[in-house]
């Protein structure tokens, strides 16, 4: 699958994020799926690295040993075997109090009291966490606020047109297409986008194939449909939704 590469129009986000992080706040990241929020949590964790901070990155978080799993890849003198996930969790505390990191908990879902707890118990120690939570309609921002893990919050708006072209143009570069891309269809798809990176690597699988053309031109309404299907799919995967 083509990723996207470079932060094209986030690099200021990343710098607010990961000053947040190293003075050990805790931030709610928001926003729709594929606006470009885990490139951004993964920007925010080579910064972070690169300043000698422990970091650990859970990419999907559903339940506390997801988090305390994230904190041991970050933690790795932190002991493990023979011990209770309590003491476990304890020995992470320790650690965390002797060296502040940052902790990048991807993919925020409803999440029981006992990970609530552990998250609150390590404020106050350094560590700087960032959730990332996907919002697609306002009642799943009023659900994540619901659950009082960040007092600070961060969404992530819509990439502008010009640097939704870059990233178009920089996965394109790497594909072969049936036909060449047509100027009017370019700008056609980077509005099906919507300002979401994370969309583009789907609409250029599909221009891999010939059904999604007609007289060398892009079906730009059947590519609006399927992508818009794909991304319903795995809204309902990541919320539970579709249970």
């Amino acid at each position: 699958m083509t990723v996207w590469r470079g932060l094209h129009g986030r690099r200021t986000i990343v710098k607010a994020l990961t000053e947040l992080m190293l003075k050990g706040q805790t931030v709610l990241l928001y926003g729709p799926m594929g606006i470009g929020k885990t490139a951004i949590m993964e920007a925010v964790g080579r910064s972070v690295k690169k300043q000698n901070r422990p970091c650990g990155f859970a990419r999907r978080t559903r339940s506390l040993s997801e988090m305390t799993e994230a904190l041991l890849a970050a933690y790795p003198n932190a002991q493990r075997d023979g011990r209770t996930q309590r003491q476990i969790r304890g020995d992470l505390s320790d650690a965390i109090e002797n060296q502040p990191g940052v902790l990048l908990l991807d993919h925020l879902h409803d999440v029981s009291t006992q990970f609530k707890g552990y998250l609150r118990s390590l404020r106050g120690t350094g560590l700087g966490v960032l959730l990332a939570a996907d919002v697609e309609v306002p009642r799943d921002h009023a659900r994540f606020r619901s659950m009082h893990l960040a007092y600070r919050e961060m969404e992530v708006p819509p990439l502008p047109s010009r640097y939704m072209h870059r990233v178009l143009m920089n996965s394109l570069s790497e594909q072969s297409l049936p036909n060449s891309l047509k100027d009017a269809d370019c700008f056609a798809l980077v509005k099906v986008a919507h300002g979401r990176p994370g969309w583009i690597p789907m609409i250029c699988e599909l221009l891999q194939r010939t059904d999604y053309w007609s007289r060398g031109h892009v079906r730009v309404a059947s590519m609006r449909i399927s992508v818009m299907t794909e991304i319903t799919k795995r809204y309902f995967v990541f919320t539970g939704d579709g249970s």
